[in-house]
């Protein structure tokens, strides 16, 4: 289950970032030549710790030579940390979540603005016909 009040230190961001990119589950045997800042010895505890908070999973098993090796997934997407992330901002300052304002910021930092108001669009659209129907 997702510890939601977890952050991801930079390594463990890292590591998330690795299988976030990622087009398939992977084997820690993958994992840690494309983690920079991490060794070896440190790699299987956080991978460990990922997995009892929740934000990467095993997926499967795979052969490797004379022993079997683990899969390992995002249990969450970038999007779902990322909110995780800003809900936690606001429970912990007291402050009233104003979406209005971060929907605003985004459209206007954003470098393809047509495509963020279309996004935006599209989500206003789809949650207001799932949510009329209740």
């Amino acid at each position: 289950m997702l510890n939601k009040s977890n952050h991801l230190t930079n390594k463990e961001y890292e590591i998330m970032e690795i299988l976030w990119d990622s087009d398939r589950p992977l084997l820690i045997s993958e994992i840690l030549p494309k983690a920079d800042n991490i060794a070896d010895n440190s790699l299987h505890p956080m991978i460990k710790k990922l997995i009892k908070n929740g934000f990467i999973k095993v997926v499967g098993n795979v052969r490797v030579v004379k022993t079997t090796s683990r899969l390992y997934a995002p249990a969450i997407s970038v999007d779902e940390y990322a909110a995780m992330q800003l809900e936690n901002i606001f429970k912990t300052s007291n402050k009233k979540l104003n979406l209005g304002n971060m929907v605003a910021y985004f459209a206007k930092h954003h470098k393809n603005d047509d495509k963020v108001i279309s996004e935006l669009e599209d989500f206003i659209k789809k949650y207001k016909e799932e949510n009329m129907t209740k």
